[in-house]
């Protein structure tokens, strides 16, 4: 392949990159943007995309209020009343990227959606150096050293 050809390959690379959508971020409130506020206030302000605040609350107006004490730039707040509820929010706004701090709200994610599991101390023993997971969300392998 010439030089010619090389730089025409780059540039369709290139032109399939910028014409990707931007990606939709998704976030849990409780246990992950009050746990670390000023990490969420700059990663929602250099999203490239939509970020979508899932939560488990019942009060939308409190959600918002305490996303703003923050500082936290989001496109919309959704209210859920169970686990799953989160994974269909998830599929419904197109997330594809998804931080929780409670492995029982990724169990039912889609596989093509990248998850994160926000450590604080409700899902880790800082004192053992160990999560914490249930029977329904932890498997483990390997030797327990």
């Amino acid at each position: 392949m010439n030089l010619k050809d090389q730089i025409r390959q780059a540039s369709d690379v290139l032109r399939e990159v910028v014409s990707q959508p931007n990606p939709t971020l998704g976030i849990d409130l409780d246990g992950c943007v009050d746990e670390s506020p000023s990490f969420f206030n700059i990663l929602t302000h250099v999203w490239p995309g939509d970020v979508i605040v899932i939560t488990f609350r019942s009060d939308r107006e409190k959600a918002i209020v305490d996303l703003e004490k923050h500082g936290i730039k989001f496109t919309d707040v959704v209210l859920v009343n169970s686990f799953d509820a989160k994974a269909e929010v998830i599929a419904e706004q197109g997330i594809s990227i998804y931080i929780d701090d409670q492995p029982e709200m990724l169990k039912a994610v889609s596989a093509n959606v990248a998850v994160m599991l926000f450590r604080n101390g409700g899902n880790f023993d800082f004192d053992d150096r160990k999560w914490m997971l249930s029977n329904q969300t932890g498997k483990l392998i390997g030797d327990d050293r």
